[in-house]
């Protein structure tokens, strides 16, 4: 069974956001953990009502290509992950730290700039009332 939770290891989580440019004193960390092994995780902060995406990272992926079948697959999950994170605590807009790579976000229906991606929550979240 994957699952996608926040980390739990508080001395882990501190080590990976050390490595994360910008991270604040808020920042978490969610991990994407198959029978114990983690696929990846994904950096994030809240700022105001934005969700702000500082790293995604997924196991063997580098950036240096478009990712590939699992990695594309691990990241996805775990941006949608990181926006009903953000939607749980009043977040309307989600934003990434970093540029777009290889039109990943583009795809999901953001926009961006050469800076970053951006686009409001329910673009990922979706509200069905009954």
């Amino acid at each position: 069974m994957i699952e996608i939770l926040p980390m739990e290891d508080r001395d882990q989580e501190g080590k990976l956001l050390a490595e994360v440019e910008n991270a604040g004193a808020e920042a978490r960390v969610l991990a994407m953990r198959e029978r114990g092994e983690t696929l990846g995780w994904v950096a994030l902060e809240l700022d105001g009502g934005t969700l702000r995406i500082l790293r995604l990272a997924a196991e063997g992926f580098d950036f240096s290509r478009p990712p590939q079948g699992e990695e594309v697959f691990v990241l996805d999950s775990l941006m949608r992950s990181a926006a009903s994170y953000g939607e749980t605590f009043g977040a309307d807009r989600i934003e990434t730290a970093f540029p777009d790579f290889f039109g990943f976000f583009q795809a999901r229906g953001f926009e961006q700039d050469e800076l970053h991606a951006f686009t409001p929550m329910n673009t990922i979240v979706k509200y069905e009332y009954h």
